[in-house]
C-alpha cells in the first residue's frame, strides 16, 4: 500500500497504540524545574499544547485532571484526531480541543500563547524541515518562563540500533500486503540474518538484544516506532543547541531519577561530569556513561535560576502523594549504577504519613511520624523517593471536588469502553493531576459492585469467554490451579491494598 501523499514519511495507514505518558503532566514538569532550581512559570490558568498527540489519551486525561489548564492536542493524522475528539466527547471534557494540522499549518493558525509545549518521541521521527517548524512554533508561541518537554531517541545508545531500523524499513517497503504483514515479514527477515550469523549482529550485541525486545511488542507499536522514513536519534548537545535558537535552556529530566547523579553515575564518572563547565556537554557525557537510548528533556524559556529562599518557599507549598500502594513502596531499588538502599529511619516515616493522605512539605514537617526529621532530611527523603518512583507532587487541595467530578466522567468513559489487548488502562487522578495504571484484571475487579466474591466470579467469566489471559513473569498461565491461585492472590491484594490506594488518589470511589 502506497503512503498517502500527506504522510511526509510517517506511518499513517494503521492506528497508533493508545499510550499514556505521565511525564507530560503539568505538575511533574513543574517539579522538574523545582529540582533544577529554575523559576519557571506557575501561572494559572495556563495554556498547554501537545504536538503529535496521537490518539490524544495523555492530552485528554491531563485536561480532565487539571481544570485550570486549557489543553490543545495537535496531530496531522485525521484518524488520531477523530479518536481523540470522541474520547473527549464521551468523557465530557470541556477544557480540551484537538486540531488536525501539520506543523506547517499550525504556524499559520491564530492560537493562544503557551505556558507548556510538549512532544513525546516526535522529534526522532520527523525530518529537519519539520523540526524547524516545531522550533518556530515554540519561538512564536511559548511565553517567557514557559516549559517545553521534548523526548527523543538518543545517542550514543542507539548507534548500533540505527542500522537495524534501516534494514527493517527498507525490507518493509518490498512486496504486497498491509502494514502489519510488512512489519512481521521484516522482523522475520532480520531474524533470518541473525540466525545466519550476519556479522552485523555478532559485532553489535545491542542490536541483537533490541531485535529480541522488538519481538515482544505489538506490531502496531513497531510500525510507528521503527518504520518511519525519518528515524534520527540525536545527541543531547545537538538538541540543546537547536533549542537554544528558540531561547530555550535545559532545566532537567522528566525521568526524575536522572536528576540525581548519585543514582545514575558511579563516583569516578560523577567527578568527571562535575568537572565539565558546559551543561550540554556534561549531559552528553552522562549519556556516554550510561549508553543512554532515550531522553526526556525539560527546557524553559528565559526562566532564571531561583534564589534558595524562593526555592524553599516553593517546596514548602508543594503537596506530595504516594504513587504506589504503601506496601509496594521501595526503599531498595535498582538504578543505572546498581542497587541502592535508602535510609529506613528517614524515608519510611514519610511514606507512612503520605499513606494517610497527600500533604504539603509543611504539613509533613508537622506530622508526628516525621517529628525526628529536620527540614534538610525531609527534603532529602522527598526527593529521593521521587527518584525511586514512590511519590510525586500532587495538585493543591483547592478545587479537588470539581476535579473529582471531571475525572469521574473520564474514568467512567474509559472503563465503559471495550478493552483492547492486555495493555494497562490509565485512570485520571484529581489528586495527582495525572494517570494511574490499572491492569486488565484490576479493571475487571473495578466493575464489581458486591465485593471480592463477585470480582473473582467476573474474572473467571472473562477467562471463560477468552477476554482475559493471565500472565505471570511474562508467561500465559494455562493450568486451572495456576489461574485460580493468581486470581485469588490478585483479588486479595486489590481489595486490601490497591483499591484503597486508588481511593487515596481519587481514581476510584
Amino acid at each position: 500500500m502506497a503512503e498517502p501523499s500527506w504522510s511526509e514519511g510517517y506511518v499513517v495507514d494503521i492506528d497508533y497504540t493508545r499510550g499514556y505518558f505521565r511525564e507530560l503532566s503539568p505538575a511533574q514538569l513543574r517539579f522538574v524545574t523545582l529540582l533544577g532550581g529554575v523559576d519557571a512559570s506557575q501561572a494559572a490558568p495556563y495554556t498547554y499544547y501537545e504536538l503529535g498527540c496521537g490518539n490524544g489519551y495523555s492530552t485528554a486525561l491531563h485536561a480532565a485532571a487539571n481544570l485550570q489548564g486549557r489543553f490543545c492536542g495537535v496531530d496531522f493524522n485525521p484518524t488520531h484526531i477523530h479518536n481523540a475528539r470522541k474520547l473527549a466527547q464521551d468523557a465530557g471534557i470541556g477544557n480540551v480541543r484537538f486540531l488536525e494540522k501539520s506543523f506547517a499549518e499550525l504556524l499559520q493558525t491564530d492560537l493562544e500563547d503557551a505556558d507548556f509545549i510538549t512532544l513525546h518521541g516526535v522529534w526522532s521521527w520527523i525530518g529537519g524541515e519539520h523540526r524547524q517548524q516545531v522550533l518556530e512554533f515554540i519561538r512564536r508561541r511559548l511565553k517567557p518562563g514557559g516549559i517545553v518537554y521534548l523526548s527523543y531517541n538518543c545517542l550514543p545508545g542507539l548507534a548500533q540500533v540505527a542500522p537495524l531500523q534501516r534494514l527493517l524499513f527498507e525490507h518493509a517497503n518490498l512486496g504486497a500486503g498491509d502494514r502489519i504483514e510488512k512489519v512481521r515479514r521484516s522482523m522475520e527477515f532480520a531474524a533470518r540474518l541473525l540466525k545466519a550469523e550476519a556479522r552485523f549482529f555478532t559485532a553489535n550485541p545491542l542490536a541483537t538484544a533490541r531485535l529480541a525486545d522488538m519481538a515482544r511488542h505489538d506490531p502496531h507499536y513497531l510500525a510507528h516506532e521503527y518504520h518511519n522514513a525519518n528515524w534520527s536519534p540525536s545527541y543531547h548537545a545537538d538538541v540543546a543547541r537547536e533549542l537554544s535558537g528558540a531561547k530555550l535552556a535545559y532545566a532537567g529530566s522528566a525521568a526524575l531519577v536522572d536528576n540525581f547523579e548519585q543514582f545514575v553515575l558511579k563516583p569516578e564518572m560523577a567527578k568527571i561530569v562535575g568537572g565539565i563547565p558546559d551543561r550540554a556537554l556534561a549531559e552528553t557525557v552522562k549519556d556516554f556513561a550510561r549508553n543512554q537510548v532515550f531522553r526526556k528533556d525539560v527546557f524553559t524559556r528565559g526562566a532564571p535560576k531561583a534564589a534558595p529562599p524562593q526555592l524553599d518557599a516553593t517546596l514548602a507549598g508543594t503537596r506530595f502523594t504516594l504513587i504506589r500502594p504503601r506496601s509496594s513502596c521501595r526503599l531498595q531499588a535498582p538504578t543505572p549504577i546498581g542497587e541502592v538502599t535508602l535510609e529506613t529511619e528517614a524515608y519510611a516515616p514519610v511514606l507512612d504519613t503520605l499513606a494517610r493522605a497527600p500533604m504539603t512539605f509543611v504539613e509533613l514537617s508537622r506530622a508526628p511520624e516525621c517529628a525526628g526529621l529536620d527540614r534538610a532530611r525531609l527534603r532529602q527523603a522527598l526527593f529521593g523517593m521521587s527518584a525511586l518512583g514512590n511519590i510525586l507532587p500532587a495538585l493543591p487541595a483547592e478545587g479537588a471536588d470539581a476535579r473529582r467530578e471531571s475525572t469521574d466522567r473520564f474514568n467512567t468513559a474509559v472503563l465503559n469502553a471495550p478493552t483492547t489487548g492486555a495493555m494497562d488502562t490509565y485512570l485520571a487522578s484529581p489528586v495527582l493531576g495525572a494517570g494511574v495504571a490499572v491492569n486488565l484484571i484490576d479493571r475487571i475487579f473495578l466493575g464489581a459492585t458486591k465485593g471480592e466474591g463477585e470480582a473473582i466470579a467476573r474474572a473467571h467469566a472473562a477467562i471463560a469467554t477468552g477476554g482475559l489471559k493471565l500472565r505471570k513473569a511474562g508467561q500465559v498461565l494455562e493450568s486451572d490451579a495456576d489461574i485460580e491461585a493468581h486470581i485469588q492472590d490478585r483479588a486479595q491484594f486489590f481489595f486490601s491494598e490497591f483499591l484503597p490506594f486508588l481511593r487515596l488518589l481519587g481514581a476510584a470511589r
